[in-house]
């Protein structure tokens, strides 16, 4: 893809990176000691750092004029140009700068010895992006997103200008990481059949999401037939619309969800064994990257 994760220094507990840039591909495939790395991955794709921003200085950006032309007018075609788009990265840029400690604290809560010098987002090419907004009824404004002949369609809510700026940049963001709007779902190794909702929010934010996503699964029908992880990738598949992160994938599974989900990015955690038989796949060449 044309946007890199950028980290620098990342330590938590034994786990160390000195400097790494991770350009993700339609399949993307780390060492199953990476889990720590895939964590924080799923936590930038899925843009909930937005959390930490608080300033609202975004007027001064460029974009904003294109988020009150959304909302001021009934149908609307606007071109996000290649300078307000870096101007969008170095933006959240700024974010991630002045929080970092404060994300990976909320990242690794069950993690004492954690640290970040730096984590940011690089841009590897030129951009541009074409919007065309309508107001569907009173309050909701239908947003296509038109990257490289391929078109996203997402749906707001009409609320206050914040709201708009950060939904359109958080597409914008997900089209430049995964070429798609996707969010990204963390499928844990865990042991699904039994887990602990009432001290879920003491672990590690991509396991929590799991649990309560296992819960949600549970509150609509009996997760009793899941046999195995396999059939768990695939009930999750079934329920949501996302792109994927596996822990401790084996390679024997991916033939059997490749063809059902080639408009999504998988990101894969696997054994020496299996990293063997990717790299070793003439098939997959062309779509896979190992970190």
């Amino acid at each position: 893809m044309n946007t890199s994760i950028c980290i620098r220094n990342l330590k938590i507990d034994n786990y160390n990176i000195k400097e790494k840039e991770i350009n993700l591909y339609p399949i993307t495939i780390f060492n199953n000691n990476d889990n720590y790395l895939l964590s924080l991955i799923w936590y930038i794709n899925n843009c909930h750092f937005f959390e930490f921003y608080r300033i609202n200085d975004y007027e001064l950006l460029s974009i904003s004029k294109i988020i009150s032309a959304i909302m001021e007018n009934y149908k609307n075609q606007s071109n996000i140009d290649n300078n307000t788009i870096l101007e969008c990265i170095n933006f959240v840029n700024d974010i991630l700068d002045a929080n970092k400690k404060k994300i990976i604290s909320k990242i690794f809560v069950e993690n004492d010895n954690i640290d970040i010098e730096k984590i940011y987002l690089k841009t590897n090419s030129d951009y541009e992006i074409n919007i065309n907004s309508s107001f569907e009824s009173d309050d909701i404004i239908n947003i296509i997103f038109t990257y490289k002949n391929k078109s996203f369609s997402s749906n707001a809510f009409f609320s206050r200008k914040i709201d708009i700026f950060i939904m359109v940049l958080e597409n914008i963001l997900k089209i430049l990481f995964n070429n798609n709007i996707l969010s990204t779902l963390y499928i844990a190794d865990y042991d699904f059949k039994n887990i602990d909702l009432e001290n879920a929010n003491k672990k590690n934010m991509p396991l929590r999401d799991f649990i309560f996503k296992i819960n949600e699964i549970k509150n609509k029908e009996s997760i009793s037939n899941i046999k195995n992880r396999f059939d768990l990738i695939k009930i999750f598949m079934k329920y949501y619309n996302q792109n994927i992160i596996i822990e401790n994938f084996n390679y024997n599974e991916l033939i059997n969800i490749i063809d059902d989900n080639s408009n999504k990015n998988l990101l894969l955690g696997c054994d020496y064994d299996n990293l063997n038989n990717f790299i070793s796949n003439e098939a997959l060449k062309e779509r896979i990257k190992i970190i």
